[in-house]
């Protein structure tokens, strides 16, 4: 049984229960990567930065039921440059259009270190191939990021003893701001929505990522899922947090692109604020919403 029967399950198992929901669940993916070849090899790839000095694909067997053999290890590492690998979407998703997008990955324990007085996350998403940057952090000459028009599931691993942690959650940028007097100073920041809920993910365990785009109600929301002994995804308590959309000033993206967001952290210094491997085995990208919010 190939993965998908499960994030299938993911998205029908757990509806909140209304007929439009389950239409949108049972909609086919436009995008589907489970790199069981190297991705390195597939002329669809579009690489910016430094990506590939992150990126390693292995022939490995699979992880978990449903899997398929290989999987692409990313190296978030706060202090090397920033990249971007993805895949070019079929069609873009825009602010008006709701869209789920799910990845299933392993954080690997092996040499896994956050600097207790850093916050730098592990993240992937989708962005627009024009207008998304590779400036996400700022630095202590500019703080301004330039990752215009860019929706982005987040893990920040960090424990600090000033604001707690680790933290996971979704966030947003809309298109540049120019008109905005903070512009220069903040960038891509003054329009933009977060959120985040304090947890710790498992390492060395299968997880489901969703990022779900629902602009009927103003939020993006991020989740997270484990397998359980039978192979079938269960939320992780505590794991849901929806950033709201409704206060960016200028609500307007278009996302082409879906893959991982390679950063580096421009306030990191000898000691990385996180390195980590994440061994991927599957991104998606389908259109609709269906996983329960939240209360609901």
């Amino acid at each position: 049984m190939r993965l998908f029967v499960f994030v299938s399950l993911l998205t029908l198992v757990l509806l909140s229960g209304s007929a439009v929901a389950q239409q949108e669940a049972r909609q086919l993916p436009v995008f589907v990567e489970t790199f069981d070849n190297n991705p390195v090899e597939d002329a669809a790839l579009v690489l910016r930065g430094a990506a590939l000095d992150r990126l390693s694909w292995n022939d490995d067997a699979p992880a978990f039921p449903g899997d398929s053999a290989g999987s692409w290890t990313a190296v978030y590492d706060a202090r090397m440059p920033s990249g971007l690998a993805g895949w070019t979407l079929p069609r873009y998703f825009d602010e008006t259009q709701p869209f789920t997008a799910t990845s299933v990955f392993v954080i690997d324990s092996d040499e896994f270190q956050a600097d207790p007085f850093g916050f730098f996350q592990i993240s992937w998403g989708l962005w627009n191939s024009e207008t998304t940057g590779l400036e996400r952090t700022g630095t202590l000459e500019n703080f301004a990021g330039d990752t215009f028009e860019l929706v982005e599931f987040d893990y920040f691993p960090n424990v600090s003893p000033f604001f707690g942690g680790p933290f996971v959650g979704p966030s947003a940028f809309g298109v540049a701001d120019p008109d905005n007097p903070l512009f220069d100073f903040l960038g891509s920041f003054i329009n933009a929505g977060f959120a985040s809920v304090e947890l710790e993910l498992p390492l060395d365990e299968p997880l489901i990522a969703v990022l779900e785009h629902d602009p009927a109600a103003d939020r993006v929301t991020s989740s997270v899922y484990r397998f359980d002994e039978s192979g079938v995804p269960v939320l992780i308590p505590g794991s849901v947090s929806a950033a709201p959309l409704d206060g960016m000033g200028l609500r307007r993206y278009e996302l082409d692109t879906v893959g991982l967001t390679l950063w580096r952290d421009g306030f990191s210094g000898e000691t990385p604020t996180v390195f980590a491997r994440v061994h991927y085995h599957r991104l998606e990208v389908r259109p609709g919403v269906a996983i329960p919010q939240a209360g609901e």
